[in-house]
């Protein structure tokens, strides 16, 4: 068990990626073109975000202000949101290239193989559908389950 919560399991065994080379030199193109993706659209957050504070309001109504610090806080906390996805995305990559000690393709709790549909549409993620569950039902977060 892990010093750091009860429940945590300590991390299973290092196993090999269930992915032939050529799959997931595949695999690696897909997360770099997702990340370039998301990097634009951090930008784009960004400076949506920047243009509102710019930008003069047309009234004096306190209501006007309150709309941009509202679109200004949804932009800087979607961008957020995306920087976890790149460093998801980092992490990924760095499997991948095997400078982690975990395989990609293999859910960081359980050590066995995430569904294929799973990293389909998140080829980012380092859980299981198993792996997630447990990780919602007891209120822990990624960095609780994952060990370097």
């Amino acid at each position: 068990m892990s010093a750091s919560h009860p429940l945590v399991l300590e991390a299973p065994a290092h196993r090999s990626s269930p992915f032939p080379p050529a799959e997931l030199a595949a695999w690696k193109r897909l997360l770099l073109a997702r990340r370039q993706q998301i990097s634009g659209d951090i930008a784009g957050l960004v400076q949506d975000a920047l243009d509102v504070e710019s930008v003069q309001p047309s009234s004096n109504h306190l209501a006007d202000g309150g709309s941009d610090s509202d679109i200004q806080d949804t932009s800087l906390g979607l961008a957020d949101d995306d920087k976890e996805i790149l460093r998801l995305i980092d992490r990924a990559l760095a499997k991948i290239d095997g400078r982690i000690g975990h395989a990609f393709g293999l859910c960081e709790h359980t050590g066995q193989p995430i569904a294929l549909e799973r990293l389909e549409l998140i080829p980012w993620t380092p859980l299981s559908i198993e792996g997630a569950t447990y990780l919602e039902q007891h209120y822990l977060t990624l960095e609780d389950l994952t060990v370097e």
